[in-house]
């Protein structure tokens, strides 16, 4: 993480990673291979290090956790060397943009269960997208971070927060699984 906030995507090797470690190189490519590989272990190890899934029993409490710990986690210069790099890159390199999305696929699997929680308690109605419900919440974030370069502080990550809770519980509208 350090390498890639220090050298950017384009110009990450293995080569470069095993020096700043202090390891030789072939242990790397042994280990990983390729950089999309060890790019995408190292997103899902400094999110699930920094992004911990909360279980307060509150579905507003749960998300306001994870949208908080994301937000801290997208700002750090790691943090945000790894989203800059995945969106400059990931459309025009295929390998990356396909570590991203698995990235995202097993990250969504595990936020969900904060929704999931909320659809055993009642807080929910059955049938909730837990995705969708994750992705309202983090999508302002990342727009925020990406498109108008404002730092998201905590009374719009409350914001957000509270919008999508109360959509996800409040009048029966909550988004559906996608079929």
């Amino acid at each position: 993480m350090a390498e890639l906030a220090e050298t950017g995507y384009s110009a990450l090797t293995l080569d470069g990673v095993a020096r700043r470690a202090g390891v030789h190189k072939t242990t790397l490519y042994r280990r990983w291979g390729t950089r999309e590989a060890l790019v995408l272990e190292a997103m899902l190890e400094h999110a699930g290090e920094l992004v911990p899934i909360a279980d307060t029993g509150s579905l507003r409490d749960d998300l306001l956790a994870l949208a908080s710990s994301a937000a801290a986690t997208a700002t750090t210069p790691q943090g945000e060397a790894m989203v800059r790099a995945v969106v400059a890159a990931g459309g025009h390199d295929a390998a990356l943009a396909a570590a991203n999305r698995r990235f995202w696929i097993e990250r969504l699997a595990l936020d969900g269960e904060i929704v999931e929680r909320a659809v055993g308690r009642g807080d929910v109605p059955a049938g909730t997208d837990p995705e969708a419900v994750i992705e309202a919440v983090l999508g302002p974030i990342y727009f925020r971070l990406l498109v108008t370069g404002e730092q998201p502080d905590q009374a719009f990550i409350e914001l957000v927060v509270d919008l999508v809770a109360a959509g996800a519980s409040g009048d029966g509208r909550a988004p559906r699984a996608r079929s």
